[in-house]
């Protein structure tokens, strides 16, 4: 069967973080970092989204087990980064950061996962990362791209904040509204990429790049003065500012270069170097 699938993640690495664990509760997860990146390698989030080949890591840091009757209840931190994998082979940390608190699920030891749409607190934790990062893809590939995926965590987050294992769903239900309702930053990614791929054409139409970061300028502007400081718009200017500011300083779109150093303060030497060009 695996022939026919088509996972939307290429690779992910997991690392645990058991240090304040006793070394008996360590040996329950000797199977979890393994089983949390086969969970991502082997399922079909979506039959209709394949080529995607996202790459990320996965670090859980695991704070407490606790034990009630049979069942035993981990509680643990997260955090979920996407990378980008360079011409070395290495990989770079790029523009989706998630931290995760309020991390609180059953386990024993072996314990397999399996995709529902149920839910069930661990796979459903997954499967709203995995949604964030699938819509934050699609919304490079067309315009507003990622919404289905982003209402999908969103509805799965409202799951959690009704079950019985509801801590940290209402900041994840909080977190995925307000990266979706970010229209201004979700129309930057979609144009800066748009703007790579006319440049890639066989043809290359100059035009065609000039009016993807002239809508990608005003959103900036727009979201400056609506939004202010943006941590999500930070994170993806920090992975991208570089391509951005040779962009902008191609173009001759000096006035972007000026925003952005207001905008984005800890990169402003490299736009301030682009405007002496």
């Amino acid at each position: 069967m695996g022939s026919f699938v088509w996972p939307q993640f290429a690779e992910v690495n997991a690392e645990l973080d058991m240090r304040r664990l006793s070394e008996v509760d360590r040996q329950i997860f000797s199977s979890l970092a393994e089983d949390i990146e086969n969970y991502y390698l082997n399922t079909q989030f979506s039959a209709d989204m394949s080529g995607l080949e996202m790459v990320i890591d996965i670090h859980l840091v695991l704070e407490s087990v606790s034990l009630g009757g049979s069942q035993t209840t981990i509680n643990a931190q997260a955090i979920l980064v996407n990378k980008e994998v360079q011409p070395d082979g290495s990989t770079k940390t790029m523009d989706q950061y998630f931290y995760a608190k309020g991390v609180q699920f059953p386990y024993s030891r072996g314990r397999k996962m399996y995709y529902t749409t149920s839910f069930d607190p661990l796979a459903s934790f997954l499967n709203y990362y995995a949604f964030m990062f699938i819509a934050s893809e699609l919304d490079t590939w067309e315009y507003m791209g990622g919404t289905t995926f982003f209402n999908r965590a969103i509805e799965l987050a409202s799951l959690g904040k009704d079950s019985d294992w509801s801590n940290g769903w209402d900041d994840r239900w909080k977190k995925s509204r307000k990266i979706k309702d970010n229209q201004y930053l979700r129309s930057m990614r979609f144009h800066y990429f748009s703007a790579l791929d006319a440049l890639l054409a066989e043809k290359v139409d100059i035009n065609i790049v000039t009016s993807h970061m002239n809508t990608f300028y005003e959103d900036l502007q727009t979201l400056d003065k609506k939004l202010g400081s943006n941590k999500e718009t930070l994170n993806f200017l920090k992975a991208y500012h570089e391509k951005i500011a040779e962009l902008f300083t191609a173009l001759k779109l000096r006035k972007a270069l000026e925003l952005l150093i207001i905008y984005d303060h800890d990169n402003k030497e490299v736009y301030k170097s682009h405007l002496k060009n």
